[in-house]
């Protein structure tokens, strides 16, 4: 009994200490388990040199704490740096940090597991700082939940600047991220096939150096090269390789010199990427495989012909020493069960309507050294999702999930606290069914700024290595405080929720019908007409919703502007971010302050009043280009806004928003039409 109330109390003192540690010393991520030591704790500005143990290297540091520290001894507290057999985590990247009054000592099994518990002093040092306050005696023991966290970089409509991609691989450091799969599309200089480079593709040897620097900082870059669709980067040079000669989205996988021209691009991108383990070979969203004269020859279905070709790019994989990942949605469609996993359906329900038939017939053909990348950019705990996971298992397939910080139907910023909720319910699925890793997309098809990708990114780091330590509204204290160093009680960044909100009225205030959501391609629009002179106030009556709506909006852009402007005067870091949020609402806003501008020129009493308003809309549509420009001025800071001269477009049947134009104009698809209308408006107005 008395153990037992020993461990209660072991307990409790445990959760009362990380609850306390948690109030100032916000850790991304947070750590599996910190124990409590007496004492008063020291201060960041006490550690004054670093010790090495035999055989250890100074880990490769991003920040500046550790980093500004002489390895000579002198007066002060030290950091001692050692690897260890025992009292260790067995994970080659865990690590026990312990804090007491002669210093710091972090030890691991590997260097790896060094250098993570260098970042987890990183951010207690710079807490210290921040906060004036000391740095808690404690003992950190720490490991991840997920041995292969892995972030996406899609580059196939956008490209940042080269030094950017190295902050960032910084950053992913710092958060404990491992690995990039990036999906370079046209965007390497291909030396084997050098037409389906774009004019602006970075070359083989810079994108060697940026996989040596990720590498000294435990990260590892895979390539990802879409094979049998998504194939318009490659097909539009290619017109003799389509399933359909009207359509650039599909190979014929019947055609041998198919395969000599995805394993050239292959083999370039294995020799850009060198030090990657994975060949991500694409092969999702088929829709027209079977319907070539050479595949209809070979007596195969459609769905023969597509494992066909997975066998074959997978053996080509294997061979270059890579693991081939394939997206796995084309076998559950064949299978009958897509819909099925997408829904709610469970218990009884869910029995009736699940069949794996197919698939288990089929079985044969899916080669067993593919990993099948199960993507799922919403709540991946469905029991339908997860029953699809049991049955992968008992077929003895290797799955790797992939989740979203950025999902192509949210144009400019991602929705739901940057998708952390979903990033965190498939994590622990991941962790719980011991899958071959998690990988957080980030789609290009909106393009929306990389800045405003990163908390999505950040909590990828967060829940791939400790899936169930926090909540989501936690998470995001943290990496307020984290990115900005706002305290527990500041709030500082509760704008952002907001903002997330004003992008919902954003997608559709300015039309009647058509969409620019780049998940599902955007379609032909009709914008909203304009005010009848003569007919004061039925234009209001007609647009009543989106008036209402608007008023609403105006609001919620108050609050934001604010909170942005109060953010950026507080914040001790990362402000380039905070300007980007800011332009962003800029853009957010810009229709709202049409609408109300049409408003109240259509409600005005009297001449002059409308006169007035009249001339308040021409300022509104002049402002349209300052806030443009200002827009791409802050953006361009860290992206490329245009495509290169001589830049050739794909037909992309999804038909994406970011491939709508090759200068920025696809930013605003609805605003350049609009002020233009309303400008033409104003003319015939005052020319009456």
């Amino acid at each position: 009994m008395k153990h037992c109330l020993f461990i209660c109390f072991l307990f409790v003192s445990v959760t009362c200490f990380a609850q306390k540690l948690e109030k100032t010393y916000r850790l991304i991520p947070q750590p599996q388990s910190i124990k409590e030591l007496p004492g008063k704790g020291i201060h960041s500005d006490e550690l004054s040199y670093i010790r090495l143990g035999e055989g250890v290297s100074m880990p490769t540091l991003m920040k500046g704490w550790i980093s500004m520290l002489p390895q000579s001894p002198r007066s002060g507290k030290s950091i001692y740096l050692a690897l260890s057999k025992t009292q260790v985590p067995e994970s080659p990247e865990g690590y026990t940090l312990e804090v007491s009054a002669k210093g710091v000592v972090i030890l691991a099994k590997t260097p790896a597991g060094l250098f993570y518990g260098c970042q987890t002093l990183e951010q207690l040092m710079e807490d210290s700082h921040d906060f004036h306050q000391p740095i808690p005696f404690m003992k950190i023991t720490d490991y991840p939940a997920i041995p292969y966290r892995a972030v996406h970089f899609d580059t196939k409509h956008h490209l940042d600047r080269i030094e950017y991609y190295y902050k960032e691989i910084d950053k992913l450091a710092y958060y404990k991220v491992n690995a990039i799969i990036w999906e370079i599309e046209d965007k390497l200089r291909y030396t084997r096939r050098p037409e389906v480079a774009a004019p602006n593709a970075i070359s083989k040897q810079e994108m060697q150096a940026i996989c040596r620097y990720a590498q000294e900082r435990n990260i590892e870059i895979s390539p990802l090269v879409q094979g049998l669709g998504h194939a318009g980067f490659i097909l539009k040079h290619h017109w003799e390789l389509r399933e359909n000669p009207h359509s650039d989205w599909e190979f014929c996988p019947s055609d041998p010199r198919t395969y000599e021209l995805q394993f050239d691009l292959y083999q370039d991108a294995i020799e850009a990427m060198p030090y990657g383990k994975y060949l991500h070979i694409g092969g999702d969203e088929i829709t027209a495989i079977g319907i070539d004269e050479r595949c209809k020859k070979t007596g195969k279905s459609p769905f023969e012909l597509q494992m066909i070709w997975l066998q074959k790019v997978c053996n080509y994989a294997t061979e270059q020493g890579r693991i081939p990942i394939f997206w796995d949605d084309m076998p559950l469609k064949f299978g009958g069960i897509w819909e099925v996993i997408q829904s709610d359906k469970s218990g009884r329900e869910l029995e009736l309507a699940w069949n794996t038939t197919k698939l288990d017939e089929a079985i044969r053909l899916f080669p067993k050294e593919c990993i099948y990348m199960r993507w799922n950019y919403q709540d991946a705990t469905k029991p339908a999702h997860q029953r699809l996971l049991k049955w992968y298992h008992e077929k003895g397939l290797k799955v790797m999930g992939a989740t979203a910080a950025a999902f192509g139907g949210s144009p400019f910023l991602p929705r739901n606290h940057s998708m952390a909720g979903y990033i965190k319910g498939f994590s622990q699925l991941v962790a719980d069914h011991q899958l071959s890793g998690i990988l957080a997309t980030a789609w290009d098809d909106g393009s929306p700024h990389p800045e405003t990708v990163w908390r999505g990114y950040i909590a990828q780091g967060e829940f791939g290595w400790n899936p169930s330590a926090r909540s989501i509204e936690a998470f995001k204290q943290a990496h307020a405080q984290r990115e900005y160093g706002f305290g527990h009680k500041e709030q500082r960044m509760n704008f952002l929720d907001e903002l997330e909100q004003a992008a919902y009225f954003f997608d559709s205030a300015l039309v009647t019908s058509g969409r620019r959501n780049p998940a599902w391609g955007t379609t032909q629009f009709t914008l909203i007409t304009l005010p009848d002179k003569s007919k004061p106030g039925a234009w209001s009556k007609t647009y009543q919703d989106k008036i209402t709506q608007a008023k609403n909006e105006e609001k919620r852009y108050t609050f934001i502007a604010q909170s942005i402007r109060t953010a950026k005067e507080n914040a001790l870091r990362n402000r380039y971010t905070l300007d980007v949020y800011e332009q962003t609402s800029y853009l957010l806003h810009y229709p709202t302050r049409l609408l109300l501008a049409l408003h109240a020129y259509d409600t005005a009493s009297g001449e002059e009043s409308r006169k007035d308003a009249l001339e308040y809309i021409a300022q509104t549509c002049d402002y349209f280009e300052t806030m443009r420009q200002e827009l791409e001025s802050v953006y361009s800071q860290t992206r490329f806004m245009e495509n290169p001269e001589g830049y050739l477009a794909d037909s992309n049947h999804h038909n994406h928003l970011a491939a709508k134009t090759n200068s920025s104009d696809w930013l605003y698809l609805y605003e350049i039409p609009m002020v233009r209308n309303i400008k033409a408006w104003i003319k015939q107005l005052t020319n009456e």
